[in-house]
């Protein structure tokens, strides 16, 4: 789940400098997408949903990811309020083809597959899309190193990123990644017209049991003028997490 979720992880590798060109641009997003962060974990995390209103709505979620080589499965459940409790969502990456994606809605009790043309749609009413939420693989996209850039603290690389392969409801992404952690800390999504739609952005980068979180982000809608805060209250790596986890059974369990 490294798009809620985006948002974790940890590397040490430092890129020579200058970069120029696409070549250099795939090896930070490559980077991006191989770093280390643990075999497994657990995040126990608050959503929050802001309008354009100022009216805020919080949610309670459990999310576990584990790793499996150069694929993640991640299985999403919300705890509360009791409206949105026990809705669940489950991803599993594919090498060769578009992630598997399945809601589960407690009220229909039925669980349904997110099919490639919904991938545009909002998760559950938060500013994430079903697209946001699974990882694009390095070699879907051309990437584009822009320059260097102070974002906040963070030292960066920013690199453009171009869809080639696969559908997408974004002409391009726009990311800027953190040098030593390569944790992506900041991303301008322009939708097909060419024009920034959204953004997402960490807030708070720390270091738990030695791997870089991602303790709280934001993503805004600029268009809607609506925002999803995400903080993680409690995250836990390398404990083990069942295989059973990421089942379709266990997303249909009451």
């Amino acid at each position: 789940m490294k798009t809620i979720v985006f948002i974790l992880l940890v590397g040490i590798f430092i890129l020579p400098l200058p970069l120029r060109g696409e070549i250099n641009g795939k090896a930070v997003m490559e980077k991006v997408y191989s770093r280390d962060d643990g075999a497994d974990g657990y995040f126990n995390t608050k959503m929050t949903l802001i309008d354009k209103r100022g009216s805020r709505r919080e949610r309670i979620l459990e999310v576990y990811v584990k790793d499996y080589g150069d694929l993640i499965k991640s299985f999403l459940e919300f705890q509360e309020p009791a409206d949105i409790e026990g809705t669940r969502f489950l991803t599993w990456e594919h090498e060769d083809k578009d992630d598997t994606q399945y809601l589960y809605l407690p009220a229909l009790g039925r669980t349904r597959r997110i099919v490639s043309n919904q991938k545009n749609l909002r998760f559950v009413n938060t500013d994430f899309s079903y697209e946001d939420m699974q990882r694009r693989k390095p070699d879907e996209d051309s990437h584009l190193f822009l320059r260097e850039e102070q974002y906040k603290d963070y030292n960066c690389y920013v690199i453009e990123s171009r869809p080639e392969k696969g559908d997408s409801q974004y002409s391009k992404r726009v990311s800027w990644v953190e040098k030593q952690s390569f944790v992506v800390v900041r991303i301008d999504f322009y939708n097909k017209k060419g024009s920034n739609s959204k953004q997402f952005r960490v807030e708070k980068l720390e270091k738990e049991d030695g791997i870089w979180t991602a303790k709280k982000n934001i993503m805004e809608d600029l268009k809607g003028n609506h925002t999803t805060i995400m903080e993680v209250i409690d995250v836990r790596y390398n404990k083990g997490v069942g295989d059973e986890r990421f089942s379709l059974r266990k997303l249909k369990q009451d």
